[in-house]
């Protein structure tokens, strides 16, 4: 017969360490379920069963915007207006003024009696608009031939441009450059033309512009 009582005083087996006649106790206490009587009240289980009911807090209102009163437009300001400044002659740079050394004389055609000027260093004879001697002839090269004069010399020495149909200097043709003299007649295609010199040993152009 079992000596071994439980704490309720059931007899068991000194084996045993769990009474199988006591009730199985739950490990975890149940959770009484409270639910609300009315809106807004809120129920502590275990602590009290009546609803505790906490007042609604509003949020503050915003203060109102303060009324600021229009100010006036302000007057739009045009830019300054820029100067215009004068430039003197002195501050402009300098252009050595080609000065005429001789003169072209168109002997033949619609040329005949034209004069052409001859100015101080190159001078470019062809049928381009461009020249400075215009040859309007279909035989004529665009750039056909230069006519240069050198102050320090006293020299006109006229040179073919590689041209079609040649430079001719009193019927000669020159290759590929001559040096000219007064009423040397030269031809390009069928324009002729005599050389009148200006300059020559002598009487020329000085450095102050004065014919010497």
């Amino acid at each position: 017969m079992a000596d071994k009582r439980c704490t309720n005083g059931h007899f068991i087996d000194e084996s045993w360490d769990i009474c199988p006649y006591c009730p199985v106790e739950s490990a975890e206490q149940e959770i009484p379920i409270v639910r609300p009587t009315r809106a807004g009240a809120v129920v502590i289980p275990g602590v009290s069963e009546e609803p505790v009911v906490r007042p609604r807090v509003e949020a503050p209102k915003a203060a109102p915007t303060p009324t600021v009163a229009p100010q006036p437009a302000k007057p739009v300001q045009m830019p300054p207006m820029e100067r215009t400044v004068a430039v003197q002659k002195s501050d402009m740079p300098s252009v050595a003024k080609r000065y005429v050394v001789g003169w072209l004389i168109g002997l033949n055609g619609s040329i005949r009696g034209e004069s052409y000027p001859i100015r101080m260093g190159r001078n470019v004879l062809g049928r381009d608009r461009a020249s400075d001697i215009v040859v309007n002839d279909d035989q004529a090269s665009t750039h056909h031939a230069d006519l240069m004069f050198r102050p320090e010399e006293r020299r006109f020495i006229l040179m073919d441009h590689n041209s079609t149909n040649g430079t001719y200097v009193n019927e000669s043709e020159i290759e590929p450059r001559r040096d000219l003299s007064i009423k040397d007649i030269i031809r390009i295609g069928s324009h002729r033309f005599v050389f009148m010199p200006l300059c020559h040993d002598g009487f020329f152009w000085d450095d102050e512009g004065l014919l010497r």
